[in-house]
């Protein structure tokens, strides 16, 4: 899946423009409850402006009145903690970004370098639950024939009349053994372990669907 089908699109958004002064910025940055508004310049993100970074450079500054400090322009504060990505990206390569930068959010831009919006860690995360299931049942199984017993698995499931959501594998690094976690969700799931077992399933745990 990519991103530009869960990113918040710029015409949702509170903007702060190079122009604006920063006791305009912090004034709609503290009535939306935010710490930062993305900046943006006609169809161009520019980057970012919070409020610690402000009162940082007050300080810095040795000025004593913030109230003319305050009169100053955005363009003079605007920082970028991360370039905007792509909107073609997939969601776990933005996963790994949000992994390795602190950021709240990624601003998104279009192939022409055009600001669409943003992608924050919320649409993501829910998005991720969803796609893996984590409400679903879920049934855990070894095996060291990773294709021959998914294959029997699958017909198993298919027969009992259930629907797979999500199939995860992972070398247990022992003996070989490779183990299959599924998602699933249909009716009588219990009844579905028993006939996993009967064909000679290893079923080392099920986990019945969160409501």
């Amino acid at each position: 899946m990519l991103i530009r089908s869960i990113l918040t699109p710029k015409e949702k958004l509170i903007t702060l423009k190079l122009d604006d002064t920063i006791k305009e910025a912090i004034g709609s940055i503290s009535d939306n409850g935010f710490l930062s508004l993305p900046v943006v310049d006609d169809k161009k993100f520019i980057g970012f402006l919070s409020k610690q970074y402000v009162y940082e450079k007050f300080l810095e500054s040795e000025e004593k009145d913030f109230e003319a400090f305050s009169e100053k322009p955005v363009r003079d504060f605007v920082y970028m903690k991360i370039e905007p990505v792509k909107d073609n990206i997939f969601i776990e390569e933005a996963a790994d970004m949000f992994a390795n930068n602190q950021v709240r959010f990624l601003p998104v831009v279009d192939s022409y370098g055009y600001f669409l919006g943003i992608l924050t860690q919320k649409s993501l995360f829910e998005i991720i639950t969803k796609v893996y299931g984590l409400k679903d049942a879920k049934i855990v199984i070894h095996s060291d024939d990773f294709a021959g017993t998914l294959s029997k698995i699958a017909d198993i499931i298919y027969k009992h009349g259930a629907n797979i959501t999500n199939i995860a594998q992972m070398d247990t690094k022992v003996m070989g053994i490779q183990e299959i976690s599924i998602r699933l969700d249909g009716n009588n799931l219990d009844k579905l372990v028993t006939k996993l077992q009967d064909k000679g399933i290893k079923v080392k745990e099920y986990i019945p669907a969160k409501k």
